[in-house]
Formats: C-alpha cells, sequence, structure tokens
C-alpha cells in the first residue's frame, strides 16, 4: 500500500466556489433486481476537482461510479438525481448516455489487463475508440493522438506500444494504456476506480503522480475510488466516506486528516498507513461491514461504533453541516473529539 504524509493533501486545492459543479450527485438510490444498494448518495465534484470516494469493500464506490456512468447491469433501478454538465444522466436516454461515455465522461477500471481486448493490439484498440466517437477522423491521425498520449502517460516507446498485445505489457503499462484510452477523446471528468489496486507500491507512486499531473495540466475533474486513504489523501482535495451505500462523509482532505467528524473515517483511518512518518497505534474496526440490502436501524455505523448511544439506533441520520465546512451523518459530530493523522 503507498503510504503519504499530509503535505500533499494540503497542496490540493479546495475549489473556492463550488456553485457550478461539473458533477451533481442528489440523494441517488440504486436497487439492482428490487435489493436496495445505494441510499441517499450525494456529493459534487467541480470543474478540475479530484475528490476521494472511499470505504470498505462493499461500501457502494464502484456501484456509484457505475450509476454516473450509466453502465448498470438490467434490473437496476435509479431514482435522485446525478446531473453532469447539466444533463440529468438518470433521465438521459440510452443514446445521450453513449454520446457522452468515452467523450465527456470516461472510466478506468480495477483490472487495467481485464479490460484491454487480449487478441489486437493496443494501438487498434486506441483507434477504435477515437473512431467510434468520431468517426471522421481518420485512422492515421487517431493512432497518432494514440502516440501523443502515450507518451504524455509516461510510457517510454510509445510507437511499439501502440503495436503490442497486452500480455507484452506490465501491469503499471496496462494501467497507463487504460489511463490514455480513457483521454483520447478529451473527457472533462474522469471516474477512476481502485487505479493502483494490484500493483506494486512504486508503480502505485507513478500512477498518483500522472493522474496530479494530468489533472492539473488538463483541468480534468477526477472521482477517484479507492480503499487506500494513503492514494485518496495524496491525490484529493475533499475526501467522500461511504459506508453501507451512504456517504456518511464529505469533507475536505486536511480537514478529514486533522480532525474526522464522524467515527467511521476516523476508524478508517486509524486502520491505514496514511502517516507512517508519526508514531501511534493501529487499530482494526470491530465487527463486520453492514449489508445494505438489510441494513441495521438507525446509523448504518452504530453496530461497530465505539461512541453509540441510544439516539445512534433511533432513526437514519441526515447529513449534516458541520464546523469545519464539510457534511457529516453523525447524530454527535458536534460533541466527539476524534483525533485524525495531522493533529
Amino acid at each position: 500500500m503507498a503510504h503519504v504524509g499530509t503535505a500533499a493533501a494540503a497542496a490540493r486545492q479546495w475549489p473556492d466556489d463550488r456553485s457550478s459543479n461539473l458533477l451533481e450527485v442528489d440523494r441517488l438510490q440504486l436497487a439492482i433486481d428490487g435489493v436496495p444498494l445505494l441510499s441517499d448518495v450525494s456529493f459534487s465534484c467541480a470543474p478540475g476537482e479530484v475528490v476521494g470516494l472511499v470505504g470498505e469493500s462493499g461500501s457502494g464506490k464502484t456501484l456509484t461510479g457505475l450509476s454516473v456512468m450509466g453502465l448498470l447491469p438490467r434490473g437496476a433501478e435509479l431514482g435522485g438525481h446525478i446531473t453532469f454538465d447539466g444533463t440529468d444522466l438518470v433521465s438521459a436516454s440510452a443514446k445521450e448516455l453513449r454520446r457522452l461515455r468515452g467523450t465527456r465522461l470516461s472510466m478506468i477500471f480495477q483490472e487495467p489487463r481485464a479490460s484491454l481486448h487480449p487478441a489486437r493490439p493496443v494501438g487498434k484498440q486506441i483507434v477504435d475508440v477515437v473512431r467510434a466517437h468520431e468517426p471522421d477522423v481518420p485512422a492515421a491521425a487517431a493512432r497518432e493522438r494514440g502516440v501523443e498520449l502515450l507518451a504524455q502517460v509516461g510510457l517510454p516507446s510509445p510507437r511499439r506500444t501502440l503495436n503490442a498485445y497486452t500480455h507484452e505489457l506490465s501491469g503499471g503499462m496496462c494501467q497507463r494504456v487504460m489511463i490514455a484510452m480513457a483521454l483520447v477523446c478529451r473527457p472533462a471528468l474522469l471516474i477512476a476506480d481502485e487505479p493502483t489496486t494490484a500493483l506494486d507500491v512504486t508503480i502505485q507512486a507513478q500512477i498518483i503522480a500522472l493522474l496530479r499531473r494530468l489533472a492539473d495540466e488538463r483541468g480534468l475533474s477526477v472521482v477517484l475510488i479507492s480503499h487506500n486513504l494513503g492514494v485518496v489523501s495524496d491525490l484529493c482535495s475533499r475526501v467522500v466516506t461511504m459506508y453501507c451505500g451512504q456517504v456518511v462523509n464529505d469533507d475536505r482532505t486536511v480537514e478529514l486528516l486533522r480532525r474526522p467528524r464522524h467515527p467511521y473515517p476516523s476508524a478508517l483511518l486509524r486502520a491505514s498507513d496514511v502517516d507512517l512518518d508519526r508514531a501511534r497505534d493501529w487499530a482494526g474496526i470491530a465487527g463486520t461491514p453492514a449489508n445494505p440490502a438489510r441494513p441495521p436501524h438507525g446509523c448504518r455505523f452504530h453496530p461497530r461504533c465505539p461512541f453509540r448511544t441510544d439516539a445512534c439506533e433511533a432513526a437514519v441520520p441526515p447529513l449534516e453541516p458541520t464546523a469545519s465546512g464539510g457534511m457529516t451523518r453523525c447524530v454527535r459530530h458536534a460533541e466527539l473529539d476524534l483525533v485524525g493523522v495531522a493533529a
């Protein structure tokens, strides 16, 4: 796992004016075959902002990203609103979603090698993407665009890579190819789903630096899905924490690291390697993650929370503003003094 201090997170800019967000997810609900999986998910991403979406496996992070992309399976029922650049994606037609995917919206997935076609050279796959969205672009021009992007993502021999098959590339090279393919039609928003999973620590750091540079140079908005708070704290200006299909906390990265406003992200920090430079006790999170199909009554985290009271079981807490300027789903946030790793 990557580990970092807090200086990099402090350097990322929290947008001063978030009134015109590129992406606005508002009270999103999702059920598949009648089974509820997401409930009251709300967050936003401003132009040029890098937002982290964190939580344990099964918290709903990837499903949220797939909901934005319109890549849900049959039997999926969406409620609420997902507004991207003025378009409501929940009510958009299949044709409109296809037009936006790959051009204005793009996504890279957890397993880059599995996402690439094993029987087609990289160059042909890049040309396929370009011409699917821009049919008037000649194949030669699409290949040249691919060469430029492969160079930008740090592949040392981009023309040779164009002719390579996925089995000839390392995991880190496959991830760079996927990032290039995701950016080839110049999207405004990139959803990166666990982009450093299964990569060694050195390659993780290179991919993080690459995403940071692309966001800065291109003004690209990024939603980074990860369970790794070290990765998120290095790259994101803001962190949205999910648990059991809900957003439970949304705050600036520096505020989250300094003083979490919800017991769940506080527990994640204690169990992480975000700041190995400080001597501190590590602690796992008691219990097992709740099932969003059968959530506990009240606060969904309360069965695992050391600070729970009877009020936590009485009703589902709403997202409320905090003193730090963020939002949290905890009835005790004003009285709890939770210590972060940057205290």
